[in-house]
């Protein structure tokens, strides 16, 4: 044998121990850098049955009778109204970063501290605004929603806009209370 395939049979040596390590630092590297997965929790109830959920310390969802909801796992929580009656209450941050996001349809709503409720049946939907704001989310559109304003919509557009009072938010709460 002369020199040269004796120089390259030691390279051919070392390839595949180099290249094992490498793979391996790659993957736990990779541990590092990906996100956890996310866990969902379904919540529902049923008829005469009503629920509270703490989603942080600060903000809490109660679900009226024949209501059911979706929980993410993530921080800030992400919520998505399957259908129902919720009333969202607590302070959430008015951070941008760290707002809670709620879904229902393609619809999406970033809350701003509000205590609101959120109606849906089918695709038809209603918020309500006790104190605070949230910002809505239509397709391309951005809103801010007022205390005292109530909106119904669908998946794609505003239906109508209307005032409204704080006896006249979620109804079915003063219920429970009683």
């Amino acid at each position: 044998m002369n020199e040269s395939s004796v120089s390259i049979f030691r390279k051919k040596k070392f390839l595949l121990p180099f290249f094992s390590a490498a793979i391996a630092m790659s993957v736990g590297a990779l541990i590092f850098i990906l996100p956890p997965p996310l866990s969902t929790q379904l919540y529902e109830t049923t008829a005469d049955q009503y629920q509270r959920i703490e989603l942080s310390p600060v903000v809490s969802v109660e679900l009226d009778e024949n209501s059911s909801i979706t929980v993410t796992n993530s921080e800030p929580p992400r919520v998505e109204i399957i259908q129902g009656n919720t009333y969202f209450s607590g302070n959430s941050s008015s951070a941008k970063t760290n707002r809670l996001e709620i879904i229902t349809g393609n619809v999406r709503f970033w809350d701003m501290g509000a205590n609101f409720s959120l109606q849906t049946i089918n695709n038809s939907s209603n918020i309500a605004i006790n104190s605070g704001q949230l910002e809505m989310i239509i397709g391309d559109q951005s809103r801010l929603v007022l205390a005292g304003q109530r909106i119904d919509f669908d998946n794609n557009q505003v239906i109508e806009e209307s005032s409204v009072v704080g006896l006249e938010i979620a109804p079915w709460r003063r219920a429970l209370t009683n």
